[in-house]
């Protein structure tokens, strides 16, 4: 197969798109390790309480 990255690759080098990708891993792994904040979490579980009160409502 000969691509434009693949004809220009030297032995030990990066491709640009593996540089782009690892950068991207790392914030990914970043954001994932940072905790919810607790006015989203409150949002949520108004939200779940919200649901559970409309399917009662429903189910009578």
């Amino acid at each position: 197969m000969n691509t434009p990255q693949s004809s220009n690759f030297r032995p030990g080098a990066m491709l640009p798109n593996a540089s782009i990708s690892r950068k991207l891993r790392e914030f990914y792994d970043a954001v994932q390790e940072e905790g919810i904040p607790d006015r989203f979490l409150d949002l949520l579980e108004r939200l779940e309480e919200a649901e559970k009160s409309a399917e009662s409502a429903n189910a009578k």
